[in-house]
């Protein structure tokens, strides 16, 4: 008869009482050694491993992309949109008189003249 139970390994955790063996860490989460849960990779970072030990071994989303808390992929900036820093939880919108028409970009582009651009625009709307 054993004493006491023995902590999960880092990449592992167990979430209830009495088992006899631990769970993988879920993809976009890390589980430090004894983890009673599975801790979500924070906002800008991703993964889709499931023996992470530590929350710096979620990967950072690279410029002109982000990534929320525990997501499993990065995500491409939406047009209208730009990121142009790594490690970003969210994309801004192209500000008044800009535009960007592609996603996954690291800034956005002035406004053709003649064109009006709102904040957030993909596209420049032609004047009258």
């Amino acid at each position: 008869r054993q004493g006491e139970c023995t902590p999960c390994a880092g990449g592992t955790y167990q979430d209830e009482g009495g088992q006899t063996e631990c769970k993988a860490c879920l993809p976009g989460h890390y589980c430090a050694v004894g983890a009673a849960a599975a801790l979500p990779c924070v906002s800008g970072s991703y993964a889709n491993a499931t023996n992470l030990t530590d929350a710096s071994e979620c990967t950072d989303a690279s410029p002109g992309h982000f990534a929320t808390t525990g997501s499993t992929q990065q995500t491409a900036c939406a047009k209208g949109s730009y990121t142009n820093e790594t490690r970003q939880g969210e994309c801004t919108p192209c500000a008044g008189g800009t535009y960007q028409d592609e996603e996954g970009k690291t800034a956005c582009e002035p406004c053709e003249a003649g064109s009006y651009c709102a904040v957030g625009a993909a596209a420049g709307v032609a004047g009258e």
